[in-house]
């Protein structure tokens, strides 16, 4: 099965691919940035995995497992979450790169739900965390600049 070596493959070393794309910029703002939502958003993962405490749909009978069981609880999909903080954060600093670092972010995603291991509520709830996340911490982080920049003339 051609196939599920992809995905695995996808699963396990896809998500570089959104980071690479970061680092790719060479824009310092964007690392640091990146940096710090990649922080926030394992944060609320984290929260969320053991307050909600999903099993994982193979463990649920609702999917078949390929490749290795992960631990831990199904609901946020933290690949997700990371692979869209680091995509968002791509495409605020450079749009072309972005859009590659998305189509990466969209097929560890998929790759998840293929693999039996995330439920589509998880990956779209990772999906959304880390792209709002990387979004408001570029946000505050343009705010912050500002002020610091209005101080300086002051």
């Amino acid at each position: 099965m051609a196939l599920d070596a992809v995905m695995l493959w996808l699963s396990n070393w896809g998500a570089a691919i959104p980071v690479l794309c970061v680092l790719a910029t060479r824009d310092r703002k964007a690392i640091i940035n990146l940096v710090i939502s990649l922080l926030f958003t394992w944060g609320l993962t984290e929260f969320l995995k053991f307050t909600v405490a999903r099993p994982r749909p193979f463990e649920a009978g609702a999917a078949q497992l390929i490749g290795k069981a992960p631990g831990g609880w199904s609901f946020p999909s933290q690949h997700a979450a990371f692979t869209f903080t680091a995509a968002t954060t791509t495409v605020l600093a450079n749009r072309i790169l972005g859009w590659i670092a998305f189509i990466f972010a969209a097929l560890v995603a998929y790759s998840r739900v293929y693999l039996g291991v995330h439920y589509w509520s998880d990956v779209i709830a990772g999906a959304i965390i880390g792209s709002v996340i990387a979004y408001g911490v570029d946000r505050a982080m343009r705010q912050f600049e500002q002020r610091n920049k209005s101080r300086k003339k002051s």
